[in-house]
């Protein structure tokens, strides 16, 4: 009950918001809110846990390295299960609250992101469109702005949502099948072109 009303504050009103605002919304005492979260630090990273770690598809990385499929099915299957996950209004405004109070939890989704699905991505279109493996760290940074560029195109349709107050795309697969072909239009070349051949 605490965390998920800790969740509806912090989300409405940003991670400023104080421990004593949140027992009075609960109707208990700051002292019976700190014998569960010792620290508003603590209760904050929960709270982080419950909305970006917990609900997280560890199938996704199964989709995006599993080559029975075209790299393009690939990404708009997870990219469109991907959507229904990051497009939740709690979770776009805890995410921009948190960057915007520099705290390091949101590192910790965007270092996820990175590791696990941006190199992946990365390795797939390499093999999937011959392309030359990255020669030094800047080439491979290439890569992975690229893959930024698309992918966080999603997370703004919900900032878009829920920050600007704009309404979503009416057919969200329609829009994620058109980003998809339009980056695999476009990642490829961008790279031969910067690379030395083979």
């Amino acid at each position: 009950m605490i965390v998920e009303k800790a969740i509806a504050i912090f989300a409405r009103d940003g991670l400023g918001a104080s421990t004593r605002d949140l027992a009075q919304a609960l109707g208990v005492t700051q002292p019976l809110l700190y014998r569960y979260f010792p620290t508003k630090d603590a209760l904050i990273e929960r709270v982080y846990h419950e909305v970006f770690f917990r609900p997280w598809n560890d199938e996704w990385d199964v989709w995006l390295a599993d080559r029975s499929a075209g790299i393009g099915d690939r990404l708009k299957r997870y990219l469109g299960d991907y959507a229904h996950f990051i497009l939740r209004g709690e979770l776009v405004r805890l995410h921009m609250y948190a960057g915007l109070a520099g705290n390091p939890i949101v590192h910790k989704f965007i270092h996820s992101l990175r590791e696990r699905h941006f190199r992946t991505i990365a390795q797939e279109i390499r093999a999937e469109y011959l392309l030359p493996e990255p020669q030094n760290e800047a080439e491979a940074e290439d890569e992975i702005e690229l893959i930024w560029a698309a992918h966080s195109s999603i997370f703004y349709i919900g900032v878009r949502q829920w920050v600007y107050g704009s309404p979503p795309p009416p057919d969200m697969a329609r829009t994620i099948d058109m980003l998809v072909d339009g980056f695999l239009l476009g990642m490829p070349a961008a790279l031969r072109a910067r690379r030395a051949p083979f």
